[in-house]
Formats: C-alpha cells, sequence, structure tokens
C-alpha cells in the first residue's frame, strides 16, 4: 500500500479566485459527440413500455419493502424478497382524493394478488408511457436480454469494484485485465443486472478469486441520469495495454491494482483510478500545477504533468 501524503491547507494547492476548473459533467458533455462502441453497447436497452406488457411477465422481488407500495386489498405481502410476482392486468382504479388512477395487478404464487395503485395512470396516459418502474423489482425479461448479449463474451473490466458472487460482499479487484462473461442474472432494485465473471489469466484468478466463489458486477442498462454503472463503465472490448505500448510493466502493475506513485503521469493515474470529478490548474513557479480530486476523498497534484503528490 503506498503512503498516504498529507496536504498542508496552508499551502497555495487550493488555487485562487478566477482559477478555471473543469468538472466531470463538463468533460462528458465535451465527449458527448464522440460515442465510443461501449458506450452505445446496450443503451437501447430499456425497460419494455407498459403497454406491451404480456400477461405472465416476470418480477423478481428485491426488498420487502414493497410491501409500501401495495393496497390494502392485497394478499400479505411480508417476506416477499427473492419470489417473482407476475403481471396480471392493468385496471381502472380511483386515488384517495378521488382522481383517476390505475391499478397494477400481479399475482404470487398461491394465487395470492397484489395491487399497486398509480395516480393519474388511465388508459390513455397508459399508451403513451415509455416504462413504468415498479419499485423494489427486477424486470427479469430486461436480465434475459442483458444475458443474451453478454454471456459467453470476452471482456476486459474497467472497475476494480467487484464482489463476492455468493455473498455479494465486497471485494477488491483489479483493473484492465481481461475477464469470461460467465452469466447475468438478476441485480437489485437499483442496478437490474448481475454479471457474473472470472479472470482468464491464472494468476489474476488466483489473485482476485481465491475462494473460488466467482466474481460480479452490477450493471445498469439504458442512458438516464439513473444509470450510472452502464457497461462503458465497467467493460471494454479492447485490451488498453496494447493501446498504452509506452507504460512500462512495473507502472502497469500499479495500474492495474488502482495504485499511483510519484512521477506518473496523467495519463497513467487516469487508467489506474478513472477520471477525476474535479480538475483545478494553478499556474506555479515552474509551470502549471494541476489538481484533481475525487468524490471519495482522493487527490492528486500534477506538476508539469506528473504526479507530485497525493492523497489517497
Amino acid at each position: 500500500m503506498l503512503p498516504v501524503l498529507a496536504l498542508g491547507t496552508g499551502s497555495c494547492f487550493t488555487g485562487v479566485e478566477g482559477t478555471p476548473k473543469i468538472r466531470l459533467d463538463d468533460v462528458r458533455r465535451t465527449g458527448a459527440s464522440k460515442l465510443t462502441p461501449e458506450q452505445t453497447y446496450l443503451a437501447d436497452f430499456e425497460p419494455e413500455a407498459p403497454s406491451k406488457w404480456r400477461k405472465g411477465k416476470p418480477f423478481l422481488v428485491a426488498s420487502d419493502r414493497i410491501s409500501l407500495i401495495f393496497t390494502q386489498a392485497s394478499s400479505p405481502a411480508d417476506n416477499l424478497t427473492g419470489r417473482v410476482l407476475a403481471f396480471e392486468e392493468f385496471t381502472p382504479s380511483r386515488s384517495l382524493t378521488g382522481d383517476d388512477a390505475g391499478e397494477v395487478v400481479f399475482t404470487g404464487r398461491d394465487n395470492t394478488r397484489y395491487y399497486y395503485r398509480v395516480p393519474g395512470l388511465t388508459a390513455s396516459k397508459l399508451d403513451t408511457l415509455s416504462r413504468l418502474q415498479i419499485p423494489f423489482t427486477v424486470d427479469l425479461d430486461l436480465v434475459a436480454r442483458v444475458d443474451s448479449a453478454l454471456t459467453g463474451r470476452n471482456l476486459f473490466v474497467r472497475t476494480p469494484l467487484w464482489y463476492d458472487a455468493r455473498t455479494r460482499q465486497d471485494v477488491n479487484g483489479l483493473r484492465h485485465i481481461e475477464v469470461h462473461i460467465d452469466s447475468v442474472g438478476p441485480g437489485d432494485d437499483y442496478f437490474p443486472a448481475a454479471v457474473y465473471f472470472h479472470a482468464t489469466d491464472p494468476q489474476y484468478l488466483s489473485r482476485t478469486d481465491p475462494d473460488g466463489h466467482g466474481r460480479m458486477l452490477l450493471l445498469s442498462t439504458g442512458t438516464s441520469r439513473a444509470a450510472t454503472r452502464t457497461f462503458d463503465t465497467l467493460f471494454s472490448f479492447s485490451d488498453p495495454r496494447k493501446t498504452h505500448p509506452e507504460i512500462k510493466d512495473d507502472v502497469w502493475a500499479l495500474i492495474i491494482a488502482s495504485k499511483v506513485r510519484n512521477g506518473m503521469s496523467r495519463e497513467e493515474c487516469r487508467l489506474a483510478l478513472g477520471s477525476p470529478h474535479e480538475v483545478l490548474r494553478t499556474p506555479s513557479y515552474s509551470g502549471m500545477r494541476e489538481s484533481w480530486s475525487y468524490s471519495d476523498g482522493v487527490y492528486l497534484i500534477f506538476d508539469d504533468g506528473f504526479l507530485t503528490r497525493f492523497r489517497l
């Protein structure tokens, strides 16, 4: 583990008024017109419009909090996590204030029935909706589409934020190594797909999966602002090592372990830690000083393009 270097509050590293700042949103807007193949892959994987839902469409319950959304006419909704509810139909209803509403009717095992009332959901409104989110559930049809698109592929993983496939506990992973996608299953009510994989290189497999449980990443689909763990943030199609032949092997070993050291270039640090949340540029005696800050408190300082101080 590299040492943590304290940054003095009395130094000139905090910048001055009028210093140009570049935020992550600015970077995204700049590159919006140059979409990569990874950014477009799975981008059209949106939930099916409710007007196209067929009877029996399956939803996996991801949290017992789903009991909060059902009306009193519903069957007991305790301990539903992990069970599948099947869509039955839409029926007209009234809200508590007497306004038009609609109810989404689900059936469970043993002929149980559950009613989710949606204010303003009339027949005409239903035909215009592009999606209807059922809280605390996972759309299993969407998961099946992602499974068909990913299972069996070899990809390069971009994030070290992995999970143990059996326990779903956080584990430390590696960046930019090749992995094989074993399967895709239901995720949770925030990220619908759980992507199960293993490293293809034996040396990385032994480092990242010593217990043999397998590894998993949670994936969101579509292009909405809520889709934060999209395919392009998790995987790449091509080997990044081949596109950076100038990086020495010892530095690349740091990069895949998400570590940095003084003297690394900005591109090497970006590969190791990802893009910063904010970039601050200030003149210095030697040239130009650049400070990178991340949302988790990580801080990097570059002088003339090379890392001179950091806090991890």
